[in-house]
């Protein structure tokens, strides 16, 4: 794969999108490092690493990271993707002795920095050292390398993420949470590689493709490898990418999670815990809590198109046709030719504020819903739904 991507195959990639949903849940986190986060950046079906333990990985599925554990003598490896043996894995989060198994002179990074290390000789530590300025230390040459590293930043008590490669496998493309045209790769050396397609990249068919809600859904303001934890401003408040009915506020220098009142969500706007209806959420969170039908409305502030398909708490984004917008009371996608129904709607419900009708829209006076959600049909005598 070059660094110019395919787009040859954009149009079966966008047809299978539809089908294809984004499954959202509680974030899973070790220190500054999101699983969760990474686990929408990667093709589903990917292994990651654990910053914590070399024991164990995360197995990115299409509900979000499962926690997998390697067999007794087995370690995590980048190099491979899966359990190695110990001695092979080169994997050194919460092993007591990193220099154990070690023969002769080596040097082993101190895991949670970026340019420390330690001095191994016939398997035991025989002390540390740091590299100059901001140089890194790199693990598989085992020498300090020119890089961005600023020392002293990461010396803290918590799992730190100090580079993204330390967690996905050498060898794999993936996706960015920041930009969508952004993928990404590990070389083999512990370096990440980055471009950009002209439009998009698709995590799971590993293309450039033309940009949609489905396509794009990992993106949110956060980039990979910074978990929200450390704030600067006691009292501050901040939503959380992940739970509409969830948000944060700095006490002290930490965020906090707090959850709002049973059927109320974290508005944006107010900054305040309101109705789920009357709600504007940060976009991309699950809008499945506290609902009652099977669709509900994702946020959107620009056509109110994109829905989501709740099955037991998890969401599955979906997207109604050009010129049509999703109504969570009819359970179904509408013309937005009836502009009079459209303001109405974008009025009440939150999740569509700020919505509106493209110019070139034809006006009626009666709505009609033309385009239905999947796994949705109507009688044909009655014409309600079934």
């Amino acid at each position: 794969m070059g660094t110019t991507l395919s787009l040859s195959k954009f149009l079966s990639a966008a047809i299978l999108c539809l089908a294809v949903g984004t499954a959202l849940g509680d974030d899973v986190l070790e220190g500054n490092y999101n699983v969760t986060a990474f686990c929408t950046a990667v093709k589903t079906g990917t292994n990651l690493g654990s910053i914590v333990s070399c024991d164990y990985y995360y197995v990115c599925t299409s509900t979000g990271p499962q926690k997998a554990y390697c067999s007794s003598g087995y370690a995590f490896s980048l190099s491979t993707g899966s359990c190695t043996p110990v001695a092979q894995a080169n994997c050194y989060y919460g092993v007591e002795n990193p220099c154990l198994g070690r023969t002769g002179e080596s040097w082993v990074p101190v895991t949670g920095t970026c340019n420390q290390y330690y001095y191994c000789l016939d398997g035991v530590n025989k002390g540390q050292g740091s590299c100059k300025g901001t140089q890194s230390f790199d693990k598989v040459s085992q020498q300090c390398v020119y890089g961005n590293c600023i020392a002293g930043s990461v010396d803290n008590d918590e799992p730190n993420l100090t580079n993204i490669c330390e967690v996905v496998p050498y060898g794999k493309y993936f996706g960015d949470t920041q930009a969508c045209d952004t993928w990404n790769y590990c070389q083999t050396n512990g370096t990440l590689q980055s471009n950009k397609c002209s439009s998009a990249y698709n995590v799971e068919t590993g293309e450039c493709v033309y940009a949609n809600d489905n396509v794009c859904s990992r993106v949110t303001d956060t980039p990979l490898g910074t978990a929200p934890t450390q704030c600067d401003t006691s009292g501050d408040v901040k939503p959380n990418d992940k739970i509409c009915g969830s948000y944060y506020t700095c006490k002290g220098q930490t965020w906090v999670s707090v959850d709002c009142a049973y059927g109320y969500y974290y508005n944006v706007g107010t900054k305040s815990c309101v109705l789920r209806k009357t709600a504007t959420p940060v976009a991309g969170c699950n809008r499945c809590q506290y609902a009652t039908t099977t669709w509900v409305n994702a946020v959107s502030s620009t056509t109110c198109g994109t829905y989501y398909y709740c099955n037991n708490g998890q969401a599955s984004l979906q997207t109604c046709q050009d010129k049509y917008y999703f109504n969570e009371n009819q359970q179904g996608c509408l013309s937005t030719s009836d502009t009079t129904s459209f303001d109405t709607y974008v009025k009440n419900n939150g999740a569509c504020a700020g919505a509106t009708v493209s110019d070139d829209s034809e006006t009626t006076t009666e709505s009609e819903v033309t385009a239905i959600p999947k796994f949705f049909d109507t009688d044909e005598e009655t014409g309600q739904w079934i």
